[in-house]
């Protein structure tokens, strides 16, 4: 997915929020901004956000001095996600579900509302709402029995992450895949918000499942940048779970795989280009 006219007023608002965060030195925060705004300026239109989006991360990395500049937000919010999916598990949410498989599909879903990037201003009861309504809301694209269908025939699978306090979610979609035939996959370095591999340590994924990092640390998956592990395990797989707005930015031109994406439209651009309506559960693997 290029980049559309809508994502220059978001990457132009993540430039100042990027430096706030970074720095509260106001001379360092104003270098930031120039150097991202420059960054906008000279783009290529046939880029997609995240790639833009990277180079604005790095501004703020090299002039700061610091890797993981949200490492305070990620921490709070892997917090209130762990309390959330405790009391899922204590509530036995999936147990008293009549699909099981559908259940796990929500719930990986309504994680995904947890996002830095779309200016969110989240609170502990906005990510509790978007895991109550998941139960009850339509889910658009292919739905979850497509999905379903779709690991009862894959040999390989690729799970693709997205955040950190969101990943706590994705257990509950792991555990209802045949765990032998999937490679997870965190990034390779901090950015944003997004999964690393401590995240994946930290939650218990690699206690499940083979894991992996793409070799890269932008949000999304730019494949080029990524490393031949990792593309080497992308190409082998015959399906694709990929999760989140990032992952589905970057791959969806991809047309010789099978992947099947799993985010909250929280964008008009991303909502635009699946065809759904801003905000809406989406499992989809039809562009």
């Amino acid at each position: 997915m290029k980049i559309s006219h809508e994502c220059i007023h978001c990457l132009a608002r993540q430039a100042v929020e990027i430096a706030e965060e970074a720095t509260e030195n106001i001379t360092m925060q104003q270098e930031i901004i120039k150097k991202s705004l420059k960054e906008l300026g000279e783009m290529d239109f046939n880029e997609t956000a995240p790639e833009i989006a990277f180079r604005m991360h790095q501004h703020a990395k090299n002039i700061t001095g610091i890797n993981d500049l949200y490492i305070r937000l990620k921490e709070q919010y892997n917090e209130i996600a762990k309390e959330i999916y405790e009391k899922i598990i204590e509530e036995k949410w999936l147990d008293r579900a009549e699909d099981r498989f559908d259940m796990a599909c929500r719930l990986a879903i309504a994680g995904n509302i947890i996002d830095f990037s779309v200016g969110l201003s989240l609170e502990h009861k906005d990510i509790v709402k978007s895991v109550e309504d998941s139960i009850k809301q339509d889910i658009f694209g292919a739905g979850t029995v497509a999905l379903r269908d779709a690991v009862k025939e894959a040999k390989n699978i690729m799970y693709i992450a997205d955040n950190s306090g969101e990943i706590i979610f994705d257990k509950f979609l792991l555990e209802n895949l045949p765990l032998d035939k999937v490679t997870y996959v965190v990034k390779g370095g901090p950015i944003v918000n997004d999964a690393t591999m401590d995240d994946a340590i930290g939650t218990g994924v690699v206690d499940l499942v083979k894991v992996i990092d793409n070799g890269h640390c932008a949000q999304g998956t730019i494949l080029e940048d990524c490393s031949s592990r990792f593309n080497d395990e992308f190409d082998k797989a015959d399906l694709i779970i990929s999760k989140g707005q990032a992952n589905f930015e970057t791959l969806s031109d991809i047309k010789d795989k099978t992947i099947f994406y799993l985010l909250r439209a929280k964008c008009s651009s991303v909502a635009s280009a699946i065809g759904c309506e801003r905000m809406d559960y989406v499992l989809t693997n039809i562009i």
